[in-house]
């Protein structure tokens, strides 16, 4: 019963948590202007806060007084704006609101009844969220056990939400995991243009072909699986309304990715270098290619920390060289692509994504810049499928063989992706028009 009411109340802390500094009651007013809704304020709360996260985890702060300072702060913000409200069923459709803390709170009961920990996350993502629970900073990753060098986000998140739980059992840090998926699928749902039923239907599908409680047991595949949601969401916006609070909130979501996992150079590098290709059909130009060297800076900059503090292995065991016999390769094209398929037909959002994709490209988009959008997706596409080919295709002679490699990782990474691609299916409803 204590473990049953102590569900609810992480929730709570939660929708308080992140219900600052942006603030969620007054979405109404700006609807009309730029689409914003209830799930998209709490999204960028949520990149804001994750943002300071991972300033504070190379700091010696006391992470619960933080929990307390922001918890009591959302708490008077939030009374004071709600009863600033008259008629207040007007401005919040609380059908959604109620379908998203149900959608939450049944994914919490599932992984509280099965709080087993997968090999990855035992093996490795434990303790780093371990060592911020007891209040150590990212210097201390060092004396941990564990792969050093993967990147400590993720863990900061499970550990900092575990401590300031009430029971402290290290499975309600990881239900933050499950917020930021169901919020980030939420949020995405505002890109539909249909009504509420059409939404309610769109959300529920992607949670079904998405959810995968497996990824839930430590697992950081999720994160970057939402972050990508946001990044794929903020830059159809900005190609939609062209405006640059759009552009700056896809470099936060992006740049987050290299310090959750090491696989957020790739993304990083892939979305720069598919904006070069476009860069001559978009605004802002000069602000598009700040961000991109900053980006850059950036990813750098988080190098020679690891490099500096911890033992940087970019290339995980790969030899970064290429070979060139004809069986070598037949043998690897054979054996890459049977897992291509195993991980698409394991994760059949991408069924949805390979048939939204060829039905757009038949069907007339009537927006120049959706085209423009969707133009830049496959590009995206095409360089990731490259880019894995690559990949994958250096690691032949590691010890473990490309065997292990493609069936043990390809599976996560193409979930991982997949969550870039998942607004082509948005696009896709928005194309059509439903009766009812």
């Amino acid at each position: 019963m204590i473990e049953i009411i102590n569900i609810f109340i992480t929730l709570a802390i939660f929708l308080i948590f992140f219900s600052v500094p942006i603030n969620i009651w007054s979405v109404q007013k700006y609807r009309k202007i730029n689409s914003d809704s209830l799930f998209e304020n709490y999204s960028l709360n949520f990149l804001i806060h994750v943002s300071v996260f991972l300033i504070i985890s190379f700091l010696d702060i006391n992470y619960f007084h933080y929990f307390v300072l922001i918890m009591i702060f959302s708490t008077f913000f939030n009374l004071y704006h709600i009863f600033q409200i008259q008629n207040l069923q007007r401005h919040i459709n609380f059908k959604l609101i109620f379908l998203f803390i149900l959608i939450n709170l049944i994914i919490y009961f599932k992984l509280a009844g099965d709080a087993t920990l997968s090999w990855d996350g035992l093996e490795n993502w434990f303790f780093k969220a371990q060592n911020f629970y007891f209040n150590y900073n990212f210097f201390d990753l060092i004396n941990i056990r564990g792969i050093d060098y993967y990147p400590h986000l993720g863990g900061f998140l499970w550990g900092f939400f575990w401590k300031n739980s009430l029971l402290n059992y290290e499975y309600f840090g990881r239900f933050i995991y499950v917020f930021l998926f169901i919020l980030s699928i939420f949020s995405l749902g505002d890109v539909i243009k249909q009504n509420f039923l059409i939404k309610t239907v769109f959300v529920f599908l992607v949670i079904i072909l998405c959810y995968d409680n497996f990824l839930f047991g430590g697992y950081q595949d999720i994160l970057l699986f939402s972050f990508l949601i946001f990044v794929s969401k903020y830059f159809y916006q900005y190609i939609i309304y062209s405006k640059n609070k759009h552009l700056v909130q896809v470099f936060i979501s992006l740049n987050l990715l290299p310090w959750i996992k090491n696989e957020g150079y790739i993304f990083v590098l892939i979305f720069s270098l598919s904006l070069l290709f476009i860069l001559d059909k978009i605004k802002h130009k000069k602000v598009i290619i700040s961000l991109i060297v900053l980006s850059l800076i950036l990813m750098v900059l988080k190098h020679l920390i690891f490099y500096k503090y911890l033992k940087f292995n970019p290339t995980h065991g790969a030899d970064l060289k290429l070979q060139f016999d004809l069986n070598i390769i037949f043998e690897f094209l054979r054996q890459f692509f049977l897992g291509l398929i195993v991980a698409i037909f394991k994760y059949k959002i991408w069924i949805g994504i390979i048939i939204s994709f060829f039905a757009i490209y038949k069907s007339n988009l009537r927006l120049k810049n959706e085209k423009l959008f969707l133009k830049f997706l496959t590009i995206n596409l095409i360089l990731y499928v490259a880019a894995i080919l690559f990949i994958y295709f250096d690691y032949i002679d590691e010890p473990r063989g490309i065997y292990w490699w493609i069936h043990t990782t390809l599976d996560r990474l193409i979930y991982s992706i997949s969550g870039f691609f998942v607004i082509v299916l948005a696009m896709l409803i928005n194309s059509r028009k439903f009766k009812f």
